[in-house]
C-alpha cells in the first residue's frame, strides 16, 4: 500500500494514502469543506492489504498430482506423495507462495482494494461564514381575545 491510513466524508468509502493519522485527517478536513455538502465529521482509519489467498495451496497441488497419477497408473500410485512430512508441506506452501506473490505482482493482479480498521470520527468544524444566525422567535398576531364575565 502507498500510506497507512485514509480518510471518508461518508463512513463508508475511504480515499488517500498517508503515513499519518494525523495528515488523514487533515487532508479529510479540506475535502469537507471543499464538499457541496459540508459534512458533520470526516473519517479516518487504518488502511489494511487484503490477504492475497497465495498461501496455504502445498495439499492441495499434492492432492491434484496424486489424482492425477492414479488416472495414468493403477500400479503404485496410490502411495504416490502419500507420505509427505508436514515440514516438507510447509516448505512447498512457502514456495509456493513466493512463486504466486511473484506472478502476481509480474502482471500487476495484486489486489488494489483495502479494509479500513482503527476508524476514528472527527467534527468538521463550520466555518463562521456558513455558520447559520440564531433564529430569532417571531412574533405572530393571534387576533383578541374575547373576555368572558368582564375579565
Amino acid at each position: 500500500m502507498i500510506g497507512k491510513y485514509v480518510y471518508s466524508l461518508n463512513g463508508s468509502e475511504y480515499t488517500g494514502h498517508f503515513e499519518t493519522r494525523e495528515a488523514a485527517e487533515s487532508a479529510g478536513l479540506v475535502a469537507a469543506r471543499r464538499s457541496d455538502l459540508l459534512p458533520e465529521s470526516i473519517y479516518v482509519g487504518r488502511a489494511v492489504a487484503p490477504d492475497t489467498m497465495a498461501s496455504g495451496h502445498a495439499r492441495a497441488v499434492l492432492a491434484h498430482m496424486t489424482a492425477r497419477a492414479r488416472e495414468q497408473s493403477a500400479d503404485g500410485s496410490f502411495t504416490y506423495l502419500a507420505d509427505v512430512p508436514k515440514a516438507q508441506i510447509e516448505e512447498l506452501d512457502k514456495s509456493l507462495e513466493t512463486t504466486i506473490l511473484g506472478w502476481l505482482a509480474k502482471h500487476e493482479l495484486l489486489p488494489t482494494f483495502f479494509r479500513v480498521e482503527s476508524i476514528s470520527e472527527h467534527a468538521v468544524p463550520i466555518p463562521p461564514e456558513n455558520r447559520q444566525r440564531p433564529v430569532e422567535k417571531e412574533v405572530y398576531d393571534l387576533g383578541v381575545a374575547e373576555t368572558v364575565n368582564g375579565n
